[in-house]
């Protein structure tokens, strides 16, 4: 059974009115595959949404689509893990935001693909991720 963490382009696709990114969404969570994203994820999202003609309607579709998207926790143990991926990135010379490196974590102790449009994440050589809204870009 396949975990799947959103980046926030993902699930800011996922509700648009129209997005393919959905639809394979639910098609694989009619197969079992899981679903998350975190809270950093949600408040840069909200960000995004704010800035739109119709916030309303935004997060009603986000409301829909977060009953099958789970809200992976932030606790301890990631901030740990947190703390030694930035300091692993800064000896490499790479420097990822916030939000990516929260993101990396969780997928770490999730063992999740995380969807995303970033190139950034190839930094973080034991986590997978994929792009579905640009495949092969």
């Amino acid at each position: 059974m396949a975990n799947y963490l959103l980046d926030c382009n993902h699930l800011s696709d996922a509700i648009r009115k129209v997005s393919p990114v959905r639809g394979r969404m639910q098609e694989l969570h009619l197969t079992g595959a899981k679903f998350g994203t975190c809270i950093s994820v949600l408040c840069e999202l909200a960000a995004g949404i704010q800035q739109t003609a119709n916030p309303d309607e935004n997060y009603r579709r986000l409301r829909d689509i977060l009953k099958y998207v789970r809200i992976w926790p932030i606790d301890l143990t990631t901030a740990k893990h947190y703390g030694q991926l930035y300091c692993d990135l800064r000896q490499l010379g790479r420097v990822l935001s916030h939000v990516d490196i929260v993101v990396a974590v969780i997928a770490r102790q999730t063992k999740a693909t995380v969807l995303t449009t970033d190139r950034d994440f190839d930094a973080v050589s034991d986590i997978a991720a994929e792009n579905w809204i640009t495949p092969g870009a």
